[in-house]
């Protein structure tokens, strides 16, 4: 997919040759292992963001061979899933991830490169990170999520700790 997303990109620049940027948006660490869920853009055409499926998340299986695995059914219907509303206006989509339906994240194309961008700590920021802190056990609570970004004015990098809703 990402070879199919470069050349599409390149096609919608006219250039000949891909940005140096991949289809990942961001992604989801956890403390309980290695694994992680890449968040990636979906084009319906050249330069053109799937309106109505415009990130696919899927896991990256960095704590055994590094293997790209689907999300399963409730994986995707409770934490790691989106959900995606439509920009307003000609402006992008915008999703949130079921866990946190709270966080709008705005996805767009950016010098033909994807980017996800969201509030972090109350600046306009380009979405890198969320780590997932949560306690063991069978059924594992979630203890806090933080949000990692870069200041979309400043370049600086941006923090944000969430906590549970009481």
């Amino acid at each position: 997919m990402g070879l199919w997303l470069a050349g599409l990109v390149a096609a919608a620049l006219g250039t000949g040759e891909a940005p140096a940027c991949g289809a990942e948006l961001f992604r989801v660490a956890r403390n309980t292992n290695a694994n992680v869920v890449v968040y990636e853009v979906r084009l319906s055409g050249p330069g053109i963001l799937d309106d109505r499926d415009p990130v696919h998340p899927v896991w990256i299986m960095l704590a055994e061979d590094g293997r790209r695995e689907e999300l399963n059914l409730v994986e995707a219907a409770m934490a790691y899933g989106v959900d995606v509303r439509p920009g307003e206006g000609g402006e992008p989509p915008i999703i949130s991830l079921r866990a946190r339906p709270d966080l709008a994240i705005r996805i767009s194309l950016e010098n033909g490169c994807p980017v996800a961008r969201a509030r972090v700590a109350g600046r306009e920021a380009t979405l890198r990170l969320v780590t997932v802190e949560a306690s063991g056990g069978l059924f594992p609570q979630v203890t806090h999520v933080d949000l990692l970004g870069r200041d979309g004015a400043s370049g600086a990098e941006v923090r944000e700790r969430l906590l549970p809703a009481d």
